[in-house]
């Protein structure tokens, strides 16, 4: 069997990995605070008997793109853009997780929530809850302090990572620590009455859709045309004796 077969198909696995990245971004490109993600792709040398220049298409994972979104301002007191580099601790069934989501909402029971519904920590790790009765009071400052009225109730888990593109990308917004190191406090002021949009554009995130379909469609032609060079090696014309 031709050995190109196995490189075609390493990269048409690959580009699977690409185009799943690349429909989460399409589908977040409106959700505030969205970290897009980018796919990350290695080539393998594989040996084969005394030589290694076998090539192949490997997939290394998923790296978060850091860069910043658009702020847009919104004047909601329970709306806040992060500094950069900096994320929201949330509290979920599976332990303490982040995300750069700064719209927040009041629940019925007094729960402070992110709009994707993430239980909003205070600065020990606990759920943060205000009185439900006065939702219509409270407020967060610069600093993250939240009030009723002018009584503060708590502060919002604000913290940073030495390597935030190797973040653990979760779904709905949600990041686990990964390969992001450690989380340390962060003391940089919140921007309220802001959001800051999805760093995945529209535009670019359908142009990368449509790169990594095509590229995988010719990766499949690929397949076929050496599964057809195979087929005819293989069939051995029949030898008429008489």
């Amino acid at each position: 069997m031709s050995k190109g077969i196995y490189v075609a198909l390493s990269g048409a696995v690959s580009q699977e990995l690409a185009l799943d990245v690349t429909a989460a971004n399409v589908a977040n490109s409106t959700a505030a605070g969205y970290q897009r993600l980018r796919p990350q792709f290695r080539r393998v040398l594989v040996a084969a008997g005394k030589r290694a220049d076998l090539r192949f298409g490997g997939v290394a994972g998923t790296s978060v793109d850091v860069a910043p979104g658009t702020i847009r301002q919104t004047g909601r007191p329970m709306d806040l853009a992060l500094p950069a580099g900096s994320y929201l601790g949330v509290a979920t069934p599976r332990g303490e997780r982040y995300t750069r989501c700064g719209a927040l909402t009041i629940g019925g029971d007094g729960s402070v929530r992110t709009t994707g519904g993430a239980l909003v920590a205070g600065e020990d790790g606990q759920p943060l809850k205000v009185d439900p009765t006065a939702a219509a009071n409270v407020r967060v400052d610069a600093s993250g302090a939240i009030f009723n009225g002018s009584a503060a109730v708590g502060k919002l888990r604000l913290v940073k990572f030495p390597s935030p593109a190797q973040l653990a990308h979760e779904g709905a917004g949600l990041f686990g620590i990964g390969g992001g190191g450690a989380p340390e406090p962060s003391k940089d002021p919140v921007e309220v009455g802001f959001l800051e949009e999805s760093n995945a554009s529209p535009v670019q995130s359908m142009t990368e859709l449509l790169m990594a379909t095509r590229t995988f469609e010719a990766f499949q032609r690929a397949i076929e045309a050496f599964g057809e060079v195979d087929r005819k090696i293989l069939t051995v014309p029949t030898v008429n004796d008489g």
